[in-house]
């Protein structure tokens, strides 16, 4: 009889280990406690200004509805203006090669042997690399960088998702969202929505790993996806090697002088 009244209690107590660990991490709505936003952006602020330049290697892939693959990448980037990207496929063949300016880009398509060159505009960015982005979205998307403005409003408290602290800047093309660890203050996640409150591009950062700049150490996310949600476009980074603040990085691409030029307004 002690047994079978064991039995009938032990579904009691796990329903009550369970309703207090559940308690314990928050309530339903993942929300925080206020955090002053100016803080937050300045904590992010800090760990993006340690990082000037980037020289990386690893793997990526992308996927669209036009095409997908996967292969082996080097990456320059000097901030604020240049970016260098060479994509291999299979036993190091070369696929293509980009060096993007703030101004003008050249790229190369080996298997084609064509390049284009043209303005750095958002449509031709976005025709180039197969994802709507901007430059600067693409300078900051790679390196887990941003430089959030002061706002008016940065002494109020910010909200909170998910057991994230949530930044919004709000302009004139649409709404930027920063989705912030509480603990360390790093983004994980960076949205941006148009006028119609449509998503224009998602970029997920995670496997924070603690790096040396400029003397002090910076928390660079190691694995970094960035989507388009309406073209069903997506672009998955994981850096396998990476140097901090190395100088004088090249940003040389040769150009064969077999190669078809077309040039982009």
């Amino acid at each position: 009889m002690k047994l079978i009244k064991a039995l009938k209690i032990l579904p009691v107590f796990f329903i009550i280990l369970i309703s207090a660990c559940a308690g314990s991490s928050g309530d339903d709505t993942g929300k925080l406690d206020k955090h002053p936003i100016h803080d937050i952006k300045n904590r992010i602020n800090q760990n993006s200004s340690l990082i000037e330049t980037l020289e990386a290697s690893g793997n990526i892939s992308f996927d669209s509805p036009e095409q997908s693959g996967s292969g082996w990448f080097e990456l320059r980037i000097r901030k604020p203006d240049t970016v260098f990207v060479k994509i291999e496929g299979p036993f190091g063949i070369s696929i293509v090669n980009a060096l993007i300016a703030r101004d003008k880009f050249v790229y190369y398509n080996a298997q084609e042997n064509k390049a284009i060159t043209g303005p750095s505009t958002d449509i031709n960015i976005g025709a180039i690399l197969r994802i709507k982005i901007t430059f600067d979205e693409l300078i900051n998307g790679f390196t887990g960088g941003f430089n959030l403005e002061s706002s008016p409003d940065d002494s109020a408290g910010a909200d909170s998702e998910n057991q994230m602290y949530v930044i919004q800047s709000i302009n004139e093309q649409g709404n930027q969202k920063f989705y912030v660890d509480p603990a360390v203050f790093t983004i994980q996640r960076y949205n941006f929505f148009d006028k119609n409150n449509s998503s224009v591009v998602e970029v997920y950062y995670s496997n924070y790993q603690e790096e040396s700049a400029a003397g002090k150490i910076v928390n660079f996310p190691a694995t970094i996806k960035i989507n388009n949600p309406s073209k069903k476009q997506s672009v998955y980074v994981d850096y396998v090697n990476k140097q901090i603040n190395k100088k004088d990085l090249s940003f040389r691409m040769k150009i064969p002088g077999s190669a078809k030029i077309i040039r982009w307004e």
